[in-house]
């Protein structure tokens, strides 16, 4: 078999690529503050208890997340759609975890 090759200067310089902005700001959602950073704060540490077992103060970390999401304004309905799915996607692993461990979901 032949290889088939073709040879570029060193000075060639290719542009980057692209990327549609629907797609970037849905890849990475512009963040709203210092309300965002507790929330990441807050998903990080509930995701530390759940690697830990530590399935009650998990729970714990989800209810304040709820309690929050009842409370807050959202800019618009695609950021509170946004955390809902978060929100039920805590809610997911927390009940897999309990049934990884053979514990009662409370």
């Amino acid at each position: 078999m032949r290889l088939f090759s073709s040879k570029i200067n060193d000075g060639a310089r290719f542009p980057a690529p692209a990327i549609p902005e629907a797609r970037l700001s849905r890849a990475a959602p512009p963040a709203s503050g210092a309300a965002s950073l507790v929330d990441e704060t807050v998903t990080e540490a509930f995701n530390q208890a759940c690697l830990l077992g530590e399935l009650r103060a998990a729970a714990d970390l989800l209810a304040m997340r709820v309690s929050w999401h009842e409370r807050r304004s959202y800019p618009d309905d695609n950021a509170r759609r946004a955390d809902q799915i978060a929100l039920r996607r805590m809610q997911g692993e927390l009940e897999r975890r309990h049934i990884m461990k053979g514990v009662a979901v409370r």
